[in-house]
């Protein structure tokens, strides 16, 4: 096998492991419609992981024993008023505690965005949420409160 076709043969499987670094388990892909203080919140899909998460020239990584697990989500005002909602309202469980999103984003470019929108009446916004969670744990459920979906284990 000559130079450039281990070049690219090197190329190829460099691709190949930094995707599978970035990949993915879906844990729910289904919408799940929720309802609660005037509010509708709609989860999209929750993955565990990827683990990292870039913006700019910077690129995040979960703390050390964590991983990211993300939430996206679909939320409506329909409400006849602006009112704001605070994503720092939604959390998963670990045990006792509850973990509030580490970044919350938008749902297709990656960037820090505001973590208490104010909709207008009959707006709709998506989010990605990104929780830092540990590595060996599972959360049973995600509540942006009072609103509650339970989780399978993963």
């Amino acid at each position: 096998m000559g130079d450039a076709m281990k070049r690219i043969l090197l190329v190829v499987v460099a691709l190949a492991v930094s995707t599978c670094l970035s990949c993915a388990h879906v844990i729910i892909d289904s919408p799940i419609p929720l309802r609660g203080d005037g509010w509708e919140l709609t989860l999209k899909r929750l993955t565990d992981g990827p683990n990292s998460f870039g913006v700019g020239n910077t690129v995040y990584h979960p703390g050390d024993g964590e991983r990211f697990i993300w939430a996206h989500v679909t939320l409506h005002n329909p409400a006849n008023a602006p009112r704001k909602f605070s994503f720092d309202r939604c959390d998963l469980d670990a045990g006792n505690e509850g973990v509030v999103p580490a970044m919350v984003s938008f749902a297709f470019l990656n960037g820090d965005v505001n973590r208490e929108p104010e909709l207008a009446a009959d707006e709709t916004i998506d989010r990605r949420l990104i929780f830092s969670y540990p590595m060996h744990q599972s959360p049973t459920r995600l509540r942006c409160a009072p609103m509650t979906v339970a989780l399978p284990q993963f």
